[in-house]
């Protein structure tokens, strides 16, 4: 197994089978490389998973249910607005008790980000589903699905070519996925909005990070978030 054949393993992986396939443990102990990817991911899986927690259903709201549910059945006693008043009662009783608030993902800090936006640019999935030849027209999209304006910082005076992009998901969080040539490498420029923060940034603010031999610089213009992930 070559690096290529472990990434496309690791993105098609079922994480819930426990015995990884003695060729990826093979290629493991000889690739450090793919060794840290490898340990990233399953870290971030099982932070994905511990995050779901059930909630207990509420006492009594299942016999509440089945009650209204047998009287609807009842036809000879009921008519049909009285039926179709049940019906909305219990759709709506399913939507208050079991779905709870569309909240966005909130990074606990800026390095937790740039530790994200480094896995999904190690991943080396360049699929683009738009070019500079029809930006605008992306953009336009990309502003309607994330629900906020969707601004390219100016990277053209600083040796970066713009290739194209996408949307995807950092961790929990979906952005804005940009696509830069610079000295013959793909750097990525990941977009989000301030609000995936679970703290206030200032306009203006730049940092950066060293993250598994890749360089994460990001900061706050146009109010937006920007994370830009290249090589060391």
């Amino acid at each position: 197994m070559n690096c290529d054949q472990f990434q496309n393993w690791l993105l098609t992986r079922d994480v819930f089978v426990e015995n990884e396939p003695s060729e990826v443990r093979s290629h493991l102990s000889t690739c450090a490389a793919c060794k840290r990817i490898y340990m990233m991911d399953t870290g971030l899986e099982k932070d994905i998973l511990t995050g779901f927690l059930c909630e207990e259903i509420p006492k009594g709201l299942m016999d509440r249910i089945d009650t209204a549910i047998d009287g609807a059945r009842t036809s000879l006693r009921l008519d049909r607005p009285v039926i179709a008043t049940l019906t909305a009662g219990i759709i709506l009783a399913a939507v208050f008790f079991f779905m709870t608030p569309n909240r966005p993902f909130h990074f606990p800090d800026l390095y937790r980000l740039g530790e994200n936006a480094v896995l999904t640019h190690l991943r080396g999935n360049t699929a683009m589903s738009f070019t500079p030849d029809n930006l605008d027209e992306a953009l336009a999209k990309m502003r309607k699905e994330l629900e906020f304006d969707v601004t390219l910082p100016d990277l053209s005076e600083k040796g970066y070519t713009l290739l194209g992009g996408r949307l995807c998901f950092v961790g929990d969080c979906r952005t804005a996925y940009l696509f830069y040539r610079k000295n013959g490498q793909i750097v990525s420029l990941f977009i989000l909005s301030h609000d995936h923060l679970g703290f206030e940034m200032a306009e203006g603010t730049e940092n950066h990070f060293e993250i598994k031999d890749c360089r994460a610089d990001i900061w706050k213009e146009n109010g937006q978030i920007y994370a830009l992930v290249s090589s060391s």
